[in-house]
C-alpha cells in the first residue's frame, strides 16, 4: 500500500483539498497548476498516484478552510519551538488549551499545528514570531512524522493520527490577533528609526535563508525558492551566483556545481538574463 495514497484519500474524503508534489520536494508536479489542482476527488487522486506513487502530498488550506502554525526547529536560526512555547506557557492555561489540535512533526524536526481557519486572513504566510509562521495558503502534509511524533515529542503538543476536521480547533483569537499585528507592521513602511528588536522583516528572513541549508531531497527546492528570491529584489547577477554557491555549501551535503549552475542559468533565463 502507498502510505501517501491512503492519506490522500482519507483527507479527501474528510473533504480537504489535497494535490501532488515532485517526490522528494516542495515542488508541484510538472505541467500541473499546483495548489490549483487540489481536489477532494479521489479517482483523480488515484490517478495521479497510479502515474507516480513516489509523489508527495499538500493541501490547499485555503479551499480546506484551514491554517497551520509553522515551528522551525532549524539549529543555525530561531528555534521556533522553543519560542513559542515560552510565549506560551506564559500566557497560561488558556493559551496551552489550543495546542490540544491536530499536530504533525516535519521532516526537519520543525512542528505543524493545524487550525479551522475561521476568517479571511489572505492567502500567504505571516511571521508571528521569530521561527514562527503562520500558513494560510498551503503546506506539505506528507511525508510527516506523525507516528513517531506520537511516541512523545512534548506534552504540551497534542498529535492525532489522522487529519480530519473533529480533531481540529478553530484558530484562537490570540494568533489571529498576532497575524493581525504582524501584517500591519508588513504593511506599513518602517524607517530604521522606529525598527523594534525581534520584528522579522522580509530581507531578514531572505538573509535567514541563505544558512538555512537543507538535506537531500531538499536541496533543489530550496536553492530555487532562494535564487528566485533573490532575482525579485533586483540584486546583481553575479551576487546571486556568490550567494548561491554560499547557500548550497550549508546543504547537507551540497549540490555539485553543475545542479547550481543549472538552477542558476534557469532563473537567470526566466529573468530576462540580467
Amino acid at each position: 500500500m502507498n502510505n501517501t495514497l491512503d492519506t490522500a484519500l482519507v483527507l479527501a474524503k474528510c473533504g480537504m483539498k489535497v494535490y501532488p508534489l515532485t517526490a522528494g520536494s516542495k515542488v508541484p508536479v510538472q505541467g500541473s497548476h499546483g495548489e490549483h489542482d487540489a481536489t477532494d476527488d479521489p479517482n483523480t487522486i488515484r490517478k495521479w498516484f497510479a502515474y507516480d506513487p513516489n509523489y508527495n502530498l499538500a493541501i490547499n488550506l485555503q479551499a480546506s478552510g484551514l491554517a497551520v502554525v509553522d515551528l522551525d526547529n532549524h539549529d543555525n536560526t530561531a528555534n521556533g519551538i522553543r519560542t513559542y512555547s515560552e510565549y506560551i506557557r506564559n500566557h497560561g492555561d488558556a493559551y496551552v488549551d489550543t495546542l490540544r489540535t491536530y499536530t504533525e512533526m516535519t521532516p526537519r524536526n520543525g512542528l505543524h499545528i493545524f487550525y479551522k481557519l475561521n476568517r479571511d486572513l489572505g492567502n500567504k504566510d505571516i511571521q508571528l514570531m521569530p521561527g514562527v509562521e503562520l500558513l494560510t495558503g498551503k503546506t506539505v502534509i506528507a511525508p510527516s512524522f506523525i507516528n513517531e511524533f506520537n511516541k512523545g515529542y512534548r506534552a504540551e503538543y497534542q498529535g492525532f493520527r489522522s487529519l480530519n476536521y473533529d480533531k481540529v480547533q478553530e484558530l484562537p483569537e490570540w494568533i489571529i490577533g498576532l497575524a493581525t499585528e504582524a501584517q500591519q507592521h508588513t504593511d506599513t513602511p518602517t524607517v530604521h528609526g522606529n525598527y523594534q528588536p525581534g520584528q522579522k522583516r522580509w530581507t531578514g528572513r531572505l538573509l535567514d535563508g541563505l544558512v538555512h541549508g537543507a538535506p537531500k531531497g531538499d536541496r533543489n527546492n530550496y536553492l530555487t525558492q532562494l535564487t528566485g528570491k533573490m532575482f525579485r529584489v533586483g540584486a546583481d547577477s553575479d551576487s546571486i551566483y556568490n550567494l548561491l554557491v554560499f547557500a548550497n555549501s550549508n546543504c547537507e551535503p551540497p549540490l555539485p556545481d553543475h545542479e547550481v549552475n543549472s538552477i542558476f542559468g534557469s532563473i537567470l533565463k526566466k529573468n530576462g538574463g540580467r
